[in-house]
């Protein structure tokens, strides 16, 4: 089957050395144009199909779609009313602090006299009216002078070591926390973060100084890191994908590992087979604990297709663009997406598995009937789908497998922004902090928990070499 990344080689042209003097020299001449055409009209269906890809019909992203194109998420409308609050929306609020909670309080009495020449009379209670405002920010520089003393015995040296929680560089821990949040949830680069700190702050890093604290920040959160990745390993159901995310010279790949309450991404030099494997704990020949929920990407072939759950939402898009092709393709192709579009519709309305075991029969019936095509794409597709059939209907015994990857795909965006706003990285400290940040900032949203405080915890004991806080749920909820 021809890739849709990598062109048909076509042969070189049949050029007859003469006239062909005989019927059958100009038969064989015939011939060999008919399958130069048939090739050429194969490049030129497989060049038209890669023109029309989109977010529709392929993995590329919405945003690759272009302002033109009719499908970007910032130009759908839910509905054609007005933007805002609508009539008979009751509205919300800030409520009003007490009064203990306060800084000031400043009573404002209205004007003594009225313009008709009377005196106005202060009466009821007042009303109040609250400003919020942030206080000038300074940085809080503290010194500690070490001194040194000589022992009258021996005259061997000592000097004094810095107290528990003070790092040997000039950053704090809150400060590295805030500077680790602010290069990751926010997706500031480091000059940003630098110019952010100087204005805010009024104190005046390098963007090398920021850069080794993104490097400090990585280094106290590969404990908490490398136990998630431990305990994300044994989940019964685990969301699988993996993006790009190049580092300058060589090419790297960000790969999400995602549960209910937990995220863990790891930046790596492959998309190979092993390193699913590595994350999922299994050695060669050994399967994973739980189900594993992915896209068709041959990495995680080695799966049991009885123990996996093929995404419907990429199906789906498969299915789209062979709908788009013409003859007896196209036809199976529209096919594939009316049954999967039921299959969605039923998950909705909570069908139970006899019900789905039709809608199998039908789809497993086209799928056999597109295998058999002559379209090699369309047939190349459909029977690697009849491959892992099983896969596809995993959903359906299991209520905790969903039909799609959604989780793992919502999960890697935040990933993905930070790649397209700041580039690719420079080191593998660079590496080191996106994917262990990130994974503490997408665990720390789904367990409810402060990122910046779970970071200054763990630059806190990092420094000290205490216990470090823990991301694993149970661990969570035991306190």
């Amino acid at each position: 089957m021809p890739s849709a990344r990598q062109p048909v080689a076509l042969p070189p042209p049949p050029v007859p050395s003469g006239k062909p003097q005989t019927l059958e020299e100009c038969h064989q001449v015939i011939d060999s144009l008919v399958t130069h055409v048939a090739l050429l009209t194969e490049q030129f269906n497989l060049l038209q199909e890669r023109l029309n890809l989109n977010s529709r019909n392929s993995s590329k992203p919405p945003s690759s779609d272009g302002p033109g194109a009719g499908m970007n998420r910032a130009q759908r409308r839910a509905s054609q009313r007005k933007r805002g609050a609508q009539k008979g929306h009751t509205g919300s609020w800030r409520a009003t602090l007490p009064a203990d909670q306060v800084n000031a309080v400043h009573e404002c009495a209205p004007p003594p006299q009225c313009p008709c020449g009377g005196t106005v009379a202060v009466r009821g209670k007042p009303y109040r009216h609250q400003v919020f405002d942030i206080p000038p920010v300074q940085a809080d520089v503290q010194e500690y002078r070490l001194y040194t003393g000589a022992c009258s015995a021996c005259g061997k040296t000592h000097r004094a070591a810095l107290p528990p929680g003070v790092p040997s560089g000039q950053i704090g821990p809150r400060a590295l926390a805030l500077i680790g949040v602010l290069g990751s949830q926010y997706h500031l680069t480091q000059f940003k973060v630098r110019n952010l700190l100087a204005h805010i702050l009024g104190v005046n890093f390098s963007v090398g100084a920021i850069s080794q604290a993104h490097g400090k920040v990585a280094q106290a959160l590969h404990a908490p890191v490398s136990e998630a990745a431990t305990f994300i390993a044994q989940s019964p159901v685990l969301h699988m994908d993996e993006t790009r995310y190049p580092r300058e010279g060589m090419t790297n790949w960000t790969w999400a590992a995602v549960q209910p309450k937990l995220a863990v991404f790891s930046i790596l030099p492959s998309r190979a087979r092993y390193v699913a494997q590595g994350l999922l704990g299994t050695a060669e020949g050994q399967q994973p604990k739980g189900v594993v929920v992915s896209d068709r990407y041959s990495a995680y072939a080695f799966i049991d297709a009885a123990q996996r759950q093929v995404c419907w939402a990429h199906l789906l898009r498969d299915f789209t663009r062979i709908a788009e092709r013409a003859g007896p393709a196209g036809k199976v192709g529209r096919r594939l997406l009316a049954q999967a579009w039921v299959l969605f519709r039923w998950c909705d309305q909570g069908r139970d598995a006899v019900k789905f075991a039709r809608l199998q029969r039908r789809v497993h019936r086209t799928l056999t009937q597109g295998s058999n095509l002559v379209c090699t794409r369309t047939s190349a597709t459909c029977a690697n789908l009849l491959k892992i059939w099983p896969a596809l209907w995993t959903f359906v015994g299991n209520p905790d497998v969903p039909p799609t990857n959604n989780a793992a795909e919502r999960a890697i965006r935040s990933v993905v922004l930070k790649r397209k706003i700041s580039g690719p990285t420079r080191s593998k400290r660079g590496d080191d902090f996106v994917a262990r940040s990130y994974t503490v900032m997408e665990s720390c949203l789904r367990q409810g928990r402060s990122f910046l405080d779970f970071t200054h915890q763990a630059v806190l004991a990092w420094i000290n070499g205490a216990r470090h806080p823990s991301l694993v749920p149970v661990a969570c909820a035991t306190g």
